[in-house]
């Protein structure tokens, strides 16, 4: 039997069809709006006889004049005019409606089903960059009415109107002559074969396009955003990020050069063929007249329907392969949902709005987590060279370790995998005696309280970045005394929305801006209100200035008593109230003990320790000279 990731993995390698794409966007549409069943037959026809009374008026008029009754002629085309002016108003209003719903149901059902994966997919299916390329292409098939899934639903119900509008002009073509059938046909071929190449061209560079549209969005942010503005100005980037922007926009200006190209060869052999339909049609029609089997106003007629049933076919041909290229852009986003997940998780039809969050613990108080890591090994995808390589430790429950090491050592990676962000590639990691996975990869991180070095806040309220609820949810009295431990408190107090101020101006014209200090304490608030039993600190101090790093660490000596706590630091300093450190190398732990037990070693972490603390003393040193000499 094949298990689910298995099956997940399977539907990456096997696109849906065309059908089976229609019939999923088409089963979303109907089911979340059943007027659909109505509008759409009603609309199909409007937009099948419009044509065809188009037609139909220059003939009868030309009739009415050739038999000489005038006041029958201007009644005739009064009712003609106004009943082709209700139709086509009555047409336009359905079509209104029809494009609402489609709109919405790409709005809020896929944009729903791809949030929800989005933000409860593991995290190795986020980071990577071959992930991020995917989450791209998943989100443009999402991001208009042009591509993907809205562009699936649209071309479905114009190719409905087409083959019923081919199949009634083609009946009537081919009463009239069955060789002007046969050069029609003929240039659908022709114009498949020819749109079906140029699909492939653009499904081979699709990628291309993504990424050329991700780097040109990235510049374009990082020139309008408040903290990247300060660089830009004072180390004078802009020239430069003019000439990335430049260079961006020229590489697009290629890549459409191409595309363009290769779709115009459909419309080349689109002239040719008109060309000679146009010729043998007129040829047939010229001749029925000269030899009075069809008098002018039949002839006018069938001008139409033939320059009609023309249309038809070449629009076929266009919105087909219009369609394709849509469902290819639609499978973007199918393979984005069916990423396999490591607990099977499959992702569920949600609407956008989620009612289950909760900004508190259920069970704050469970007891502290023993961790074992045994024979750990992890490897970044498409990396050969492991990372962590086959890592053993344990952690006692209530015990704090201090993982240091220099740049590259794997201390992230393994904050990652004590998260359950990262999953490792071989071996066991065991909390309690069970692996993530048997406890239930939610439930294990509702219980971590984790400040990461490279978060920043949300564009929300303090108090919804503080409790990661809504006002409603929030306990007031711990929130503040959450933001009091981190040092913060007089700050928000200080605003003039207090608690309920904005972070940055996303949200509200008010929004305020944190100093990078501020912004750490405030995540340190976040992680001090969750109050979780496993508390993890990813440099945690690391904009702080030295007084208010030594309050930090003694609130976060006394925040994690009782708990199972891990810290990463450059700064050797602050890990001395650790009950063990973890010296790291190349993703091995090649030193451990207390803080004395390693200066007594005399080890890589004496000799760090001792190179940082020179510096703090010559520190102390410059600023006592300094004082003297006042």
């Amino acid at each position: 039997m094949k298990n689910k990731n298995q099956r997940s993995a399977e539907k990456l390698e096997k696109k849906n069809s065309v059908l089976k794409n229609i019939g999923i966007a088409l089963r979303a549409w109907f089911r979340r709006y059943p007027s659909a069943w109505l509008l759409l037959p009603v609309y199909l026809i409007l937009r099948i006889a419009l044509p065809f009374v188009t037609t139909l008026i220059p003939s009868l008029a030309i009739r009415s004049i050739s038999a000489g009754d005038v006041r029958n002629f201007c009644i005739l085309i009064i009712a003609a005019l106004l009943f082709f002016w209700i139709m086509n108003g009555s047409s336009n209003i359905l079509g209104t409606f029809i494009q609402v719903q489609r709109t919405y149901t790409r709005l809020g059902y896929f944009t729903g089903l791809f949030t929800h994966k989005a933000v409860t997919t593991g995290y190795e299916n986020i980071e990577p960059n071959k992930k991020q390329k995917l989450l791209g292409k998943a989100a443009n098939s999402i991001g208009s009415n042009f591509t993907g899934v809205e562009k699936v639903m649209t071309e479905t119900t114009e190719l409905a109107v087409i083959i019923f509008g081919i199949f009634s002009y083609g009946t009537a073509v081919l009463f009239l002559d069955w060789r002007i059938l046969v050069v029609t046909f003929a240039m659908f071929i022709e114009d498949v074969a020819l749109r079906t190449y140029a699909i492939k061209y653009s499904d081979a560079h699709r990628e291309e396009s993504s990424e050329i549209w991700r780097k040109k969005n990235y510049i374009k942010q990082k020139s309008f955003n408040v903290s990247a503005g300060k660089d830009i100005r004072i180390y004078q980037l802009g020239a430069w990020f003019n000439s990335l922007f430049v260079e961006i926009i020229k590489a697009r200006a290629k890549f459409e050069k191409k595309q363009q190209l290769v779709w115009f060869y459909p419309t080349l052999s689109g002239m040719f063929f008109n060309f000679a339909r146009n010729i043998l049609a007129y040829a047939i029609l010229i001749k029925k007249v000269l030899d009075g089997s069809m008098d002018i106003a039949t002839f006018t007629l069938y001008l139409g329907l033939l320059e009609g049933f023309t249309n038809w076919i070449y629009t076929l041909s266009q919105r087909f392969n219009d369609l394709r290229r849509a469902s290819h852009e639609f499978n973007d986003l199918h393979d984005f949902l069916n990423l396999p997940e490591r607990n099977g998780y499959i992702v569920e039809p949600v609407e956008t709005t989620m009612n289950n969050m909760s900004g508190q613990l259920d069970n704050p108080h469970e007891p502290a987590p023993e961790i074992t890591f045994r024979d750990v090994s992890f490897s970044y995808p498409d990396v050969e060279k492991s990372t962590i390589n086959k890592l053993s430790f344990e952690i006692k429950a209530g015990e704090k370790i201090a993982l240091v090491g220099n740049n590259g050592a794997g201390k992230t990676t393994i904050v990652k995998l004590l998260t359950g962000l990262y999953h490792q590639t071989s071996g066991d990691i065991l909390v309690n005696g069970k692996t993530i996975d048997q406890i239930g990869l939610e439930k294990y991180q509702d219980n971590i309280s984790v400040l990461f070095q490279d978060t920043n806040p949300m564009a929300f309220t303090v108090m919804e970045n503080v409790s990661g609820a809504e006002e409603a949810e929030t306990d007031k009295i711990l929130m503040w005394k959450s933001l009091e431990t981190a040092g913060l408190k007089e700050k928000i107090e200080g605003l003039a929305q207090k608690e309920m101020s904005y972070l940055t101006q996303n949200f509200s014209s008010e929004g305020i801006l944190l100093s990078g200090g501020e912004t750490q304490k405030l995540l340190f608030a976040k992680a001090i209100y969750k109050n979780g039993n496993f508390l993890i600190l990813d440099e945690p101090t690391s904009a702080l200035d030295p007084i208010a790093e030594s309050k930090i660490y003694e609130e976060y000596n006394n925040l994690a008593e009782g708990k199972t706590a891990v810290f990463i630091s450059h700064r050797l300093a602050s890990t001395k109230f650790c009950d063990r450190i973890f010296f790291l190398e190349n993703g091995t732990i090649t030193e451990s003990g207390s803080h004395e037990e390693l200066m007594a070693k005399g080890g890589k972490y004496k000799e760090m320790f001792d190179i940082q603390s020179q510096y703090y003393r010559e520190d102390c040193h410059s600023e006592l000279v300094s004082e003297s000499q006042l």
